[in-house]
């Protein structure tokens, strides 16, 4: 027999590797999370770029985006055609964007959070959109609460999916309007078992659905799994096991196009996995490339770190004093966290005393933005990260001014990451080597992230995931206030209420 490897799977059920479109890599180095993905069968990804493109130097970025393309777990890049907080829009324009969706590791474009600005007709987002149709690129949206009307709209404009339905209703009226749906489970909207309950009794529209995660962290994957996971729920939920396996597997490729994945055929790449059952999705062994990458949970050898810092611009992270971090705008809104990632607006006279005061700070120290946060936790002296929407650019937030400082003094020590400190000592410190990851081995992550998280419920954290709550103040197309380099952001009305102060 002429093969590289020869196995014996008797009495096993060999499927494809199983396929997710759409993610993003949280706090890790991108080697580390594509290892854990390959541990529960992943043997491919569609994976956000936007973090990259907004800190990479754009003659360094497309080669990074190769070298990341060629790891054992393949990643397929999206290229997002805006940033997903007001932050530098040179780096998004038709040229540049092109370019980079034209790269043979590119899926497909978007996500599109500026949903409204297309309905509203954005001619620039309008043109970008209509070149990557013309390319034959597929096009994520990211249209949240949307109705069906507006979701025909923004097929007609060039969407080409979305994975933001949240009921049954949502994801009828998504794929009523002809885009491919995405149904999510993570840990902060873990809604597939309503998701399904459209499609459990339509088999026309379930070739046309795909099962997502949305860009967990470390801890949810550590606590779960990945895609497995979610195929177990759907399976306990009523849906035939080889409906669910498509899933995963033929209906992304087909909806990709990708030709080299999805399932078992001559001329097919060899990824695999050997399962004890279809209804066990939760493999005994992954294939990749023909080679074995993974044995019942575990990794047969790491992945080669990925290179992530020497591709990025320099920035260094403004050490302030505990004055200027300090909100002193009378008469400014605060914020009020109603779940892990929406606020509202709290009136200046009805801003508790133990309210924390939250300033965003330009990476290059050009610009603050102050306010105060209600809602997220009880008690805390201060806290800096480097982990918004808008990459790089700093959140610092808590009850002391003294202790604020000293967590961004350490921050800046680092170059990026994430600390913690209360009366003056380090509660926590994480700290990402690479600016937008860290480069400690994955089960070191999940250790700091389980830290991270206790500690935070410790101080009166009540969501799902207090990382997403800090990653999402700054990410302008939620409602209904946020921290942008403009100002105090008011979302539904498109201008600051109180605008950003010069450093």
């Amino acid at each position: 027999m002429d093969a590289r490897h020869v196995l014996d799977v008797s009495g096993r059920v060999v499927v494809p590797g199983y396929i997710e479109p759409h993610t993003h890599f949280t706090i890790v180095n991108p080697a580390e999370f594509a290892g854990a993905l390959l541990r529960h069968g992943t043997t491919t990804a569609v994976v956000d770029t936007l973090p990259l493109m907004l800190l990479a130097k754009p003659d360094r970025l497309p080669d990074l985006l190769e070298h990341m393309a060629a790891l054992p777990m393949k990643i397929r890049h999206l290229i997002r055609l805006h940033p997903q907080a007001i932050s530098d829009q040179a780096r998004f324009s038709l040229e540049t964007v092109r370019r980079l969706w034209r790269l043979p590791s590119v899926a497909a474009v978007g996500e599109v959070t500026r949903w409204v600005d297309v309905l509203h007709g954005d001619p620039d987002l309008l043109a970008k959109i209509r070149a990557a149709r013309e390319d034959g690129r597929r096009v994520e949206g990211h249209a949240p609460g949307a109705s069906y009307e507006r979701l025909v709209a923004l097929a007609e404009a060039g969407f080409t999916s979305c994975h933001e339905a949240i009921t049954a209703r949502e994801v009828e009226d998504r794929l009523r309007a002809g885009l491919a749906t995405m149904l999510r489970h993570s840990s902060i909207r873990p809604d597939l078992p309503e998701l399904l309950n459209a499609v459990r009794d339509r088999p026309e529209w379930l070739d046309q659905v795909m099962l997502t995660v949305d860009g967990p962290t470390p801890v949810f994957v550590d606590d779960y799994g990945y895609l497995d996971y979610l195929m177990r729920i759907a399976i306990e939920q009523g849906i035939e096991p080889m409906r669910v396996l498509r899933m995963v597997t033929l209906n992304p490729a087909d909806y990709f196009g990708f030709t080299d994945v999805g399932e078992i055929a001559v001329g097919k790449r060899a990824d695999l996995n050997i399962l004890t059952d279809l209804r066990e999705p939760a493999p005994l062994m992954t294939i990749a490339d023909g080679r074995i990458v993974a044995e019942r949970g575990e990794l047969v050898a790491p992945l080669p770190h990925v290179p992530v810092s020497g591709m990025l611009e320099d920035a260094a992270i403004p050490r302030l004093s505990p004055h200027t971090l300090v909100d002193a705008t009378p008469n400014a809104p605060a914020m009020r966290l109603l779940n892990d990632v929406i606020t509202e607006i709290v009136p200046p006279g009805e801003i508790s005393k133990d309210a924390l005061h939250v300033a965003l700070i330009d990476q290059r120290g050009r610009w603050i933005t102050r306010s105060r946060l209600v809602g997220l936790v009880n008690h805390l002296g201060g806290l800096a990260t480097t982990f918004s929407s808008s990459f790089g650019d700093v959140i610092v937030l808590g009850q002391r001014a003294e202790d604020m400082a000293e967590a961004l003094d350490r921050l800046a020590q680092d170059g990026g990451g994430l600390v913690v400190v209360e009366h003056g000592e380090e509660r926590f410190r994480l700290a990402f080597e690479d600016r937008i990851y860290s480069t400690r081995s994955w089960p070191e992550v999940v250790a700091a992230n389980r830290q991270f998280n206790a500690l935070m419920r410790e101080r009166g954290y009540r969501f799902g995931d207090p990382l997403f709550s800090l990653l999402f103040l700054t990410f302008d197309s939620l409602p209904w206030i946020r921290l942008t380099s403009r100002g105090i952001w008011d979302v539904r009305n498109r201008r600051p209420f109180v605008p950003a102060t010069p450093l």
